[in-house]
Order: C-alpha cells, then structure tokens, then sequence
C-alpha cells in the first residue's frame, strides 16, 4: 500500500521538491496538461486573484476584492489599495513564492486595470498579468 501512496505523490502531485498541477489547455494528450514548480504557482496565484470574495461555496474567505477597484479612480491610494490585497490574498492562500514586484496599469476606458506581477520560486523568475475588468468579471459569471 506504501508503494501505491509513493507513486501517487511523485506521478500525480508531485514530490517534496517539485509542485505540480492541472490546467484545461487543450493538448494533444487530452484535455489536461500538467504544470510544475513557478507555473503552478501562477495558476494558483491567477486563480486567487481572479476568483471575487465570497464566490467559492467551499470556502467563502478564498480570492480577492480586486473586482471592488474597477470603477476607482486611476490614484495612488486606489494603487496602494490594489497592491494590499494582491500581496494580502497571495500570501494567506498560497505563500509558496516570493513576490517580488506589482506593477499596476489603469485601463484607457476607465473600467478596470492590469495587474503585472514578478516572482521567484526556488531560484527560477517569472512574471505573470492578471486583467481586472468589467468584462474579465462579466465573463467569470457565465
């Protein structure tokens, strides 16, 4: 039975110095493919950040308030704001890198902003942008 457990970890959810997981990218193989190390960490941290507060019925406190600046002004207190909840949210869900750097910009129409972010993970850097808009929020209802 150990060996079965063994396998299971190192095959399906990685090992102890590796994290893996699943996205629905269509690939040659099926439907799923199977990420690893920073861009797990990515998929998680756009998953957190994406997902608006009180909308996961398993757990109400998971995601974030972004979706509450789309309609703020384009100022610095709303920028220290949105920088708050990112680095709040990302590392009481999902503290496994190292966020480096948000850079925010606001949206020429006024309705929403893009998030880019820097992390490191175990020596490897990588960048991500999460887009906060009324229409990324309309899309997530469907």
């Amino acid at each position: 039975m150990a060996s079965i457990l063994k396998r299971f970890k190192k095959n399906i959810t990685g090992s102890d110095d590796r994290i893996t997981d699943y996205i629905d990218n269509i690939s040659s193989r099926g439907d799923f493919s199977r990420i690893s190390n920073i861009q797990a960490v990515i998929n998680s941290w756009n998953n957190i950040l994406l997902t608006p507060l009180r909308t996961y019925i398993a757990n109400p406190e998971y995601g974030s308030n972004l979706y509450k600046y789309i309609f703020d002004p384009a100022d610095d207190i709303t920028i220290d704001g949105i920088k708050d909840e990112i680095q709040t949210r990302l590392m009481m869900y999902d503290n496994r890198a190292l966020l480096t750097n948000i850079e925010i910009t606001f949206m020429q129409d006024g309705h929403g902003f893009i998030v880019d972010i820097d992390l490191t993970y175990d020596d490897e850097e990588s960048s991500m942008a999460v887009e906060i808009s009324k229409e990324t929020m309309l899309k997530l209802e469907e």
